[in-house]
């Protein structure tokens, strides 16, 4: 399927569908939130889901004997909308707790100067960057030019690092239900979707081993 209308029509519409009716659904359960809140709430849940499914999807066509190509568009497509939705979750959430003072999600203002905020404020800020950074280099390579361009080792290579930023948004997402001294997420979402990806993960490299 190289034919971008039918990837809006397959893929980005259906996935645009669902991201609008999970919006629907935080909104009636987040009625006092204001926008840039809600924005950052229901787009960080979002693309974590979405990041998942798309690292699940290759083991699962190994665990199930299905062909699995270096690259499928629909894939890659869950991918970008997620990762997407992940960065623009990072940008929004600069303006929710410290509204006009955004150093201080990663500094602390001291009698000598500025140094790097290492309580858990910190590290969820600094986790949820590094995260957004390596997801930005991957939207930018998530193309049909760039698995052109690079060999396909390079480019599938870029690609596993999604592993690396889906790790962090998890970590991200662990510390500030610490902070917000809130860890049902924490047991309940967080570290079984870490769980399931890493088993699937395990079944799957075994599953190529054999």
């Amino acid at each position: 399927m190289d034919n971008l209308k039918e990837r809006l029509k397959l893929h980005y519409l259906p996935l645009l569908s669902i991201v609008l009716f999970a919006s629907i659904i935080f909104h009636h359960n987040w009625p006092k939130r204001d926008t840039i809140t809600f924005i950052t709430g229901a787009s960080g849940y979002i693309s974590l889901i979405l990041i998942t499914l798309s690292l699940l999807i290759g083991p699962f066509n190994l665990v199930f004997r299905r062909k699995n190509p270096i690259s499928t568009y629909f894939r890659r497509d869950i991918g970008i909308t997620g990762g997407v939705l992940a960065v623009i979750h990072s940008v929004a959430g600069l303006f929710v707790h410290l509204r006009g003072k955004n150093w201080q999600y990663f500094l602390n203002k001291t009698e000598h100067g500025y140094s790097i905020r290492i309580d858990d404020f910190g590290l969820a800020n600094y986790t949820g960057l590094i995260s957004a950074l390596i997801l930005i280099v991957l939207l930018i390579t998530s193309n049909d030019y760039s698995f052109r361009k690079l060999n396909t080792t390079t480019w599938k290579n870029i690609q596993r690092f999604s592993y690396l930023a889906f790790l962090f948004a998890i970590i991200h997402s662990v510390y500030y239900k610490i902070v917000q001294t809130n860890p049902d997420l924490v047991w309940y979402l967080y570290l079984p979707l870490l769980i399931f990806v890493f088993i699937f993960q395990m079944v799957g490299i075994r599953m190529k081993l054999i």
